[in-house]
């Protein structure tokens, strides 16, 4: 039996390091919204179409010389103004997700030290932002020293919430649905599911020799996210039904207790501070590297302009991940969709066999996307 080598392996690993963050404790609410059937037939589906997404993404990839990131194969493909609206999509969702660390941080903070030091989950989002901001500024060196270590620690965080809750289940709940409310998890799923930039870095790792088996990484991480997604919103929900909140973890304390409290706010707090922090270090090196800003401005706008967004009022969990997810990961999705697109009409698949997507596909994601962003944008106002 062939075994897969280890840099597929470390492939496949990114992927789900990449993908599977805070989005996950949204996802039980969604479910319970909708009831198990109806969140488990859109997480599938959405996990198949984000499937395809990447390995289009993929595709696109491997067709094309040289190293880029996803703005520069958007550059090469659809032009200079389309790759400038990459970055800055890219830009709000990361701003948009650092707001939901934020959230959920300050949820995990404040159970961690309210009983000793009191204060509110607005303050302790403010100061976990605060410390993750101070490391954003030590830059890149400091943040790939832990960022493996962080990736264990959310698994285990996320498989520790879900043994914790498996003997609480509640059976009954999952016989009712509520298919009338179909749409809204749309949001939390496609942000928990997102991740679309890492394709280029799965690449890279995968190397010259590897790079056809791309696509079987993509596959195989994307299986491994949505099982683990589908079996950790059905324990929760089964856990806390109906009464299920937007953040999961806090309605799982008053049936799984003090110890549970204790162990799952001092991994959460620890983890969404990392991540919160990585994320910043990434948009910050995008606005040096690719806008030209120095240092310190950069650093500033990373840092601020989430903050801002949160004391402005941006501060209930699902409509940030909500909003992030159809909007600013459906424009990327767009994007990516119309590049594959550009690619199959290039002299390049003339010339040598590209992976052929039916059209259809291609513009059902699309349509599918801009429903998305159309429905979340006239929603809200």
């Amino acid at each position: 039996m062939l075994h897969p080598p280890i840099k597929f392996l470390r492939s496949v690993g990114i992927m789900i390091g990449a993908i599977i963050g805070v989005g996950v404790f949204g996802l039980p609410y969604a479910f319970s919204q909708v009831g198990l059937s109806v969140g488990l037939l859109e997480l599938f589906v959405m996990g198949i179409l984000l499937t395809f997404l990447q390995l289009m993404q993929a595709e696109v990839i491997v067709q094309t010389e040289g190293h880029h990131r996803l703005a520069g194969y958007v550059r090469e493909y659809l032009g200079k103004g389309w790759s400038r609206i990459t970055l800055i999509a890219m830009a709000a969702g990361v701003w948009g997700a650092m707001i939901a660390y934020m959230i959920v941080g300050g949820k995990f903070l404040f159970f961690l030290a309210s009983p000793v030091f009191g204060g509110t989950e607005f303050i302790y989002s403010l100061i976990l932002a605060g410390i993750a901001s101070a490391l954003i500024y030590r830059g890149l060196a400091f943040a790939s020293r832990v960022e493996v270590g962080i990736v264990c620690v959310l698994l285990f965080l996320f498989i520790f919430m879900i043994l914790a809750g498996l003997p609480h289940i509640q059976p009954a709940v999952y016989i009712v649905s509520k298919p009338g409310n179909a749409f809204l998890p749309y949001g939390v799923i496609f942000f928990s599911l997102s991740g679309i930039g890492i394709v280029p870095e799965m690449r890279d790792v995968l190397g010259a020799r590897l790079q056809s088996r791309l696509g079987q990484a993509i596959i195989f991480g994307m299986t491994i996210i949505v099982l683990l997604y589908a079996l950790f919103a059905s324990t929760v929900f089964g856990v806390t039904g109906f009464s299920t909140t937007p953040i999961a973890f806090d309605g799982l304390v008053p049936v799984l207790g003090n110890t549970f409290r204790f162990v799952a706010s001092l991994l959460g707090t620890l983890t969404i501070v990392s991540i919160y922090f990585i994320l910043g270090i990434e948009l910050m090196n995008t606005l040096k590297f690719d806008f030209r800003i120095k240092h310190k401005f950069a650093w500033a706008l990373v840092v601020f302009v989430p903050v801002l967004i949160f004391l402005f009022g941006a501060r209930e969990f699902i409509n940030v991940i909500g909003f992030v997810g159809a909007v600013f990961s459906g424009a990327l999705g767009i994007i990516i969709a119309l590049m594959y697109a550009r690619l199959k009409q290039s002299k390049i698949c003339r010339d040598h066999k590209c992976v052929n997507f039916p059209r259809i596909l291609t513009w059902m994601l699309i349509f599918l996307f801009v429903g998305g962003i159309v429905y979340e944008v006239v929603s809200i106002l």
